[in-house]
């Protein structure tokens, strides 16, 4: 009896052990589809031309220490490696690229995504493409271009700083110090986009070697020279920075700008600290007039004569006003709505909108818009103004 006890006990001890085992093993097996960071490849910036009828896709691709370090600095002048891949659709073109990728690319750390001019017209297969990839991130933000992609993807930056050190990483910076467009994350272009005669403007990012050198060689600087504007889907043209000046007195993120005013024959230079824009409709005969009032703040920087402070504020006044009108023209003559007026004809007088404007390429005539702007003077800094009389 006992040796049969002993031997039924061993028998428990082993099925046990061979349950212990299969369990370890079945934690285990969570673990075997583990992939190393030394197989990944990420993508950080992704640009999309389109010549001769089919896509071409080119993917930046940046240390991955650098990724998480964008202050640090690197001994390595080179930390950058760009590939091209083709095909009928973005995801196609995405899949060629994989041919040579070495190692598994990813999505997952996509920071920002530039659109050449060449494939502006074709945005909303572009965006079903960027959707379909899991990966990829609405986050991102977004750029167009007149410039080819890989000439933006091997700009310089000062102090041998990491490549996301520039405006198609991070854009913020720029526009604390001098305010104009600043790019829409994924996820709200597509959004503006999707919305109903919405004027969506997409900023255009270039390089440019005339500003700064190194060692009497000069470097290649990314910065903003214009915007793409779009109605819904619909690709409608390009606008240089000094035809859309005007839109920056507009900008719900506007932070600063600083330009001179010719007053008593000298110039004043002001600093614009605060824009606020909105827009009033009123109707005459069943014919919308538009109202768009800037209400703005700032503090003098410079100043060649003695002025009076209302002198200063009309002055600015004035100029933004002219700029809110050149641009509205020179945005009319293109078929350009960049103030977004019948957008806001849909929102707040959607019935009028319905019966009047939709599906009809409405666009406001001059005589029914109307631009009217403030100027606020806060600080005269250290110089002393003249007393108004």
């Amino acid at each position: 009896m006992l040796s049969r006890w002993m031997m039924l006990r061993r028998q428990r001890a082993k099925r046990t052990a061979l349950l212990g085992v299969l369990l370890s093993s079945f934690l285990l097996q969570g673990c075997w589809d583990e992939i190393n960071l030394e197989d990944m490849s990420y993508i950080s910036s992704l640009g999309i031309d389109f010549k001769e009828g089919h896509y071409e896709v080119y993917a930046q691709m940046i240390k991955f220490g650098l990724i998480a370090k964008t202050e640090s600095i690197q001994p390595d002048p080179n930390p950058v490696w760009i590939g091209k891949g083709k095909g009928d659709s973005i995801l196609l073109a995405l899949n060629d690229l994989t041919k040579a990728g070495q190692a598994i690319l990813s999505l997952e750390h996509l920071k920002s995504v530039i659109v050449q001019e060449r494939a502006m017209t074709h945005m909303e297969d572009i965006m079903d493409g960027l959707n379909r990839q899991r990966a990829s991130r609405y986050t991102s933000i977004l750029f167009g271009t007149k410039s080819p992609i890989d000439d933006l993807f091997t700009t310089d930056t000062f102090f041998d700083q990491s490549p996301l050190n520039s405006i198609m990483y991070m854009p913020a910076p720029l526009n604390v110090q001098r305010s104009f467009i600043r790019p829409h994350a994924l996820q709200l272009a597509v959004q503006s986009l999707n919305e109903p005669a919405m004027t969506t403007t997409v900023p255009s990012l270039s390089a440019n070697k005339d500003y700064w050198k190194r060692k009497k060689q000069p470097l290649k600087i990314q910065f903003i020279d214009g915007v793409f504007v779009y109605r819904e889907f619909r690709y409608i043209g390009f606008m240089p920075e000094p035809e859309a000046e005007g839109l920056r007195w507009i900008n719900p993120e506007f932070e600063h700008f600083l330009f001179g005013v010719k007053v008593n024959n000298g110039t004043a230079t002001v600093t614009v600290t605060s824009s606020k824009a909105k827009i009033n409709v009123t109707f005459k005969n069943g014919v919308p007039h538009f109202i768009l009032a800037v209400k703005m703040g700032g503090d003098m920087s410079e100043m060649q004569v003695g002025v009076a402070q209302s002198q200063v504020e009309t002055a600015v006044a004035e100029k933004t006003q002219q700029q809110l009108l050149e641009t509205y023209r020179k945005g009319q003559a293109k078929g350009m709505d960049v103030f977004g007026l019948e957008h806001h004809l849909y929102r707040y007088h959607n019935a009028y909108w319905k019966q009047h404007c939709k599906g009809e390429n409405w666009m406001p005539k001059e005589e029914q818009v109307e631009f009217k702007t403030t100027f606020q003077l806060i600080h005269s800094g250290n110089f002393e103004l003249n007393s108004d009389t």
